[in-house]
């Protein structure tokens, strides 16, 4: 909410999100420079009273603004950089060791550069997969990991975003309806070997999205239910695989763990409340 009242302040209309904005709102200036170390992401300082940040502008664009925008959150929030007024890449990157202070920061971030408004209507339009992630965070200049979660967050589909970095599964992002269907899956847990994510961390070829069994990712109360479909990205430099996992319709995933009730007789199924057409999201 405080990432939203911040975007309406600044007066945010278009994507991707011009970020001299934010930064008008709070009076920081912003430099990218060239002699920062590959590993360091950016600094920020205090010179005559002004907030002043220093981009690393050997870092992608997406990184740089990724950058921006975190400092941003500190500033705004009144919360202490931990990484002691120097962002490493690690530090912004790598989710086996953040802090809450850096986590909330990275929750701003995500709302200032992928804004509800724009995001969910964008997202509404699409078909479930990876290719759409992608050409959004293009759009947004945004990287992929905040692309993703935002993607599943937002969705009406059941879905689900999946960060793992080292073979350990660090973050989840749920759509509404698996989270109201008490469809989980923990974070600290190995990363299945035989999914899709799996797979490309071991070297393997996966070409599009990939059947798996809902047991390989959720609770063992959901064994034996209906198959999900996934799809993975590597991110090799930091030892991390994304992934996207739904099924193909909401009436698959609701009624494929409910509860055993007694056969109608005259064969007629129990209304859900969940139509089982149309659905806008294609198989890939």
């Amino acid at each position: 909410m405080r990432a939203r009242e911040f975007i309406r302040q600044a007066g945010v209309d278009s994507v991707p999100v011009d970020l001299d904005r934010y930064l008008g709102v709070i009076k920081a200036k912003c430099m990218v420079v060239d002699d920062l170390d590959d590993e360091e992401a950016g600094q920020t300082t205090m010179i005559a009273g002004r907030h002043c940040l220093f981009i690393n502008g050997r870092h992608s664009r997406e990184r740089q603004r990724f950058t921006i925008v975190h400092e941003v959150a500190h500033i705004v929030l009144n919360l202490p950089s931990l990484h002691q007024q120097k962002i490493g890449v690690p530090s912004l990157y790598s989710y086996a060791r953040r802090p809450q202070e850096e986590i909330l920061c990275d929750v701003f971030a995500a709302e200032c550069l992928l804004p509800s408004t724009f995001f969910t209507r964008d997202v509404n339009r699409l078909p479930m997969g990876f290719e759409s992630i992608e050409g959004l965070a293009a759009r947004y200049e945004a990287s992929l990991t905040s692309t993703g979660s935002r993607f599943a967050l937002v969705q009406e589909d059941p879905c689900a975003f999946v960060l793992a970095e080292s073979g350990i599964v660090r973050y989840v992002s749920f759509s509404k309806l698996m989270r109201e269907w008490g469809c989980w899956m923990k974070t600290g847990a190995q990363l299945p070997r035989e999914s899709a994510a799996g797979r490309l961390r071991a070297g393997q070829v996966v070409d599009g999205p990939l059947e798996v069994e809902a047991g390989l990712w959720l609770d063992d109360q959901r064994r034996g239910g209906p198959v999900l479909l996934e799809e993975a990205r590597l991110l090799p430099r930091w030892d991390q695989v994304l992934s996207l996992l739904w099924f193909e319709t909401a009436s698959e995933f609701g009624n494929g763990w409910s509860e055993e009730v007694e056969d109608d007789p005259y064969g007629v199924k129990e209304l859900d409340g969940y139509l089982p057409w149309p659905s806008k999201k294609r198989r890939r």
